[in-house]
């Protein structure tokens, strides 16, 4: 068996140990969507890893276009040459998961690289790369990310009300809440796991007036989390993104949308990897769409006056050369009343 080959059944073996200590954290029923076998004593002869991309973002308004890439990258045994990647999406509505195969071409060929958009809500839903099946005894990787269309005015809100970041280490316990807009007890807290492609109640919600909360285990390293309510009639809050870090290094960097003109602060986090003692204030340095942009002594930056153009993937890393998770920094155009209010103060001002 080839060094690639080894790899790739290593991987494996930690997707399943994953997949089993997930199920027994939460213990909670899904709808799958493609539910990975995690069968551990089946016998596989190889692997073919798949690799997916969604550019700019997955986090989408109404009207906005993304490309999403599917391909091959790991592919040994030359499966490609005999099998179909598919580019599947399943359709998220409340009470409707259907799913639909977009592309399917030989995995030899070149790249999927299909073009979504001008978007609507119809468009949302799990996007997912994957293989045909045809070979049983080899293992596909397969890869999933939910594709999101923001609502202008969410009925409810969600967040995070046990810390004050959204990129969390291995095994930590943190807590996620929405704010309802009634007591109505049809609300449902939701949440889908890119490593799994699965949408899962949250397990163990705990609902207090118009309050709705969950209490999960950060877990599936390289996985990122998204957490939303909605209800039978299709209302809903807006989608908070969680990731888990696979390093010491996590970035503090606001979870939701922010508004253009607000000043927007960034901190570098570090897990000491004995004592799990979490501290601050170290050098750092910061990134921006993969460069180095500043660098602070006290490991935080502050963006004054958000625009449009502070949108990006950000990162950072320590002087050990550690480094965190990128995470995507959202800025909104402020409402017309907003502006307008704003205007005028600064009109009275002058």
């Amino acid at each position: 068996m080839t060094l690639a080959s080894v790899c790739g059944l290593l991987l494996l073996c930690v997707h399943f140990y994953f997949v089993d200590a997930d199920n027994i954290f939460d213990g909670s029923s899904s709808h799958s969507v493609q539910r990975r076998d995690t069968n551990t004593k089946r016998n596989y002869t190889d692997v073919v890893a798949t690799r997916f991309t969604v550019s700019p973002t997955w986090y989408l308004n109404v009207g906005d276009t993304i490309v999403i890439n599917c391909t091959t990258h790991s592919d040994k045994g030359n499966y490609g040459d005999k099998m179909d990647l598919l580019l599947t999406w399943t359709k998220m509505s409340p009470g409707e998961r259907t799913k639909k195969v977009l592309v399917r071409q030989r995995a030899s060929e070149s790249p999927i690289s299909y073009v979504l958009g001008p978007v609507t809500h119809e468009h949302q839903g799990v996007y997912s790369c994957n293989g045909d099946g045809s070979f049983p005894d080899v293992y596909v990787r397969d890869w999933h990310q939910m594709i999101w269309v923001a609502d202008a005015s969410p009925r409810a809100s969600i967040d995070v009300i046990s810390h004050n970041r959204s990129q969390f280490f291995h095994n930590e316990m943190f807590t996620v809440s929405c704010q309802l807009p009634d007591d109505n007890t049809q609300w449902k807290m939701m949440r889908h796991i890119n490593w799994l492609g699965d949408l899962t109640e949250c397990p163990n919600q705990v609902s207090s007036g118009r309050r709705l909360s969950c209490t999960v285990r950060s877990g599936h390293p390289w996985s990122d989390q998204l957490f939303w309510c909605e209800n039978p009639a299709g209302e809903r809050s807006n989608v908070l993104n969680v990731t888990t870090t696979v390093v010491m290094i996590a970035l503090d960097i606001p979870r939701l949308p922010v508004l253009e003109g607000e000043d927007v602060t960034l901190r570098c986090v570090h897990r000491n990897r004995t004592t799990g003692e979490i501290s601050y204030n170290f050098e750092a340095f910061f990134y921006k769409n993969g460069r180095v942009t500043w660098h602070d002594y006290n490991g935080l930056i502050t963006l004054e006056a958000v625009t449009k153009a502070d949108e990006g993937l950000y990162r950072c890393k320590n002087t050990m050369r550690e480094q965190s998770h990128d995470s995507w920094l959202t800025v909104k155009a402020r409402p017309e009343a907003d502006q307008k209010e704003k205007k005028d103060d600064v009109i009275k001002t002058a």
